[in-house]
């Protein structure tokens, strides 16, 4: 009988233990034996791709239930736990005994979400564990930090000559000002990654407005009209503005020293640099003879001149061609006879003047070393 009992004890520790990987591993087996069935059995059909997404679902629901308990069972603790801690310090008081106390408060007492786990409290206390034991052990799948604080202080508050019910009440009391205290950090905490975010969001706002404005603009032209490289510095200094003020409130919402300020700048400006490098174009000479053409089709302009643009990689008039579904061909400014030519080779990189002159849907580009 007694070999039973403690074997029946030994069996609900470890479910209580690793109750959630249980969870883990009973959900990946079903969506591993879902996506063979689907692999074996309805890799033709019409509803195979609804059983594979059924089966991934089933091989994730184990974690998706798991984040889903615990956070809930947080929410439980911050709201119930100093209520449960005061209840417990007045039955202890009248009772004197604290696995009787924690029996009559999970048989007699609701406390939402925490009530089970205040069962199995009740019963590692009676099965012969400490306190403290018994609640770092419930602890072990919820991770509360006012627990972990509550744990904290009577570790220090049990070396005092105070009772265990003036112990209990006093944590109740102190749990009550941890939670307040939480919920300013948390606030601020929250604050201060949403100001990053909308960092974000504002960046890629301004790159966007960039990509369907900048097209508008010439990259350099002799003509009194706004170019593309003013247009792109424009914006970035934009961004670096902004990357400064987001700096500040991340620096004022967590009061730290100056010099994170100069930190948060570093970071913020470094990250700016990345974005545009990756999402603004650069100016090379394919890329900006296209924008022209472009340009030139938009607002009917028949001619437009442009000096020291760089040329970093051969200049090919076909790909020029597919992509402006224009006729274009290169002429050298000094040839005088038999100029045409549809591709100027790049071997190192070097700058170059360009005269676009357009002829309905033919464009010549007459182009010198600078």
């Amino acid at each position: 009988m007694k070999v039973r009992k403690d074997l029946l004890k030994s069996l609900n520790l470890f479910i209580y233990k690793n109750e959630y990987v249980l969870l883990e591993l009973a959900g990946i087996f079903c969506g591993f034996l879902i996506i063979l069935i689907a692999n074996n059995f309805f890799v033709t059909s019409k509803i195979f791709y609804l059983i594979f997404f059924l089966g991934l679902l089933s091989g994730c629901l184990g974690f998706l239930i798991e984040y889903y308990i615990k956070n809930d069972k947080r929410k439980a603790v911050e709201m119930e736990f100093s209520y449960f801690l005061y209840d417990l310090s007045k039955e202890y008081k009248k009772t004197k005994n604290l696995s009787l106390a924690l029996n009559n408060l999970s048989e007699h007492n609701f406390y939402g979400n925490l009530t089970s786990d205040i069962k199995r409290l009740a019963n590692r206390v009676s099965w012969g564990d400490s306190f403290e034991e018994a609640i770092s052990a419930i602890n072990e799948n919820i991770n509360s930090p006012v627990i972990i604080h509550t744990i904290t202080l009577m570790e220090v508050l049990k070396k005092s000559a105070i009772s265990f019910d003036k112990v209990l009440e006093n944590l109740a009391k102190d749990t009550q000002v941890f939670k307040s205290e939480s919920r300013n950090q948390n606030y601020f905490s929250n604050l201060f990654y949403l100001s990053f975010i909308f960092y974000f969001i504002f960046v890629f706002v301004l790159l966007y407005i960039n990509h369907i404005i900048g097209s508008n603009f010439l990259w350099f032209s002799e003509t009194q009209i706004i170019t593309r490289a003013f247009f792109d510095n424009f914006i970035l200094y934009i961004t670096l503005l902004l990357c400064a003020f987001t700096a500040y409130v991340m620096y004022a919402i967590k009061k730290e020293k100056v010099i994170n300020f100069v930190r948060y700048i570093m970071i913020l400006f470094v990250i700016t640099i990345i974005l545009f490098q990756i999402f603004v174009p650069k100016p090379d000479a394919e890329g900006v003879i296209i924008d022209t053409i472009e340009y030139m089709k938009k607002n009917n302009e028949n001619k437009i001149e442009m000096n020291h643009i760089i040329a970093l990689k051969t200049i090919s008039s076909k790909h020029i061609s597919d992509i402006t579904s224009s006729n274009v061909y290169f002429i050298e400014s000094s040839c005088i006879i038999d100029c045409k030519k549809y591709s100027i080779f790049v071997n190192e990189p070097a700058f170059y003047n360009f005269i676009i002159e357009r002829q309905d849907v033919d464009y010549t580009i007459y182009y010198s070393f600078n």
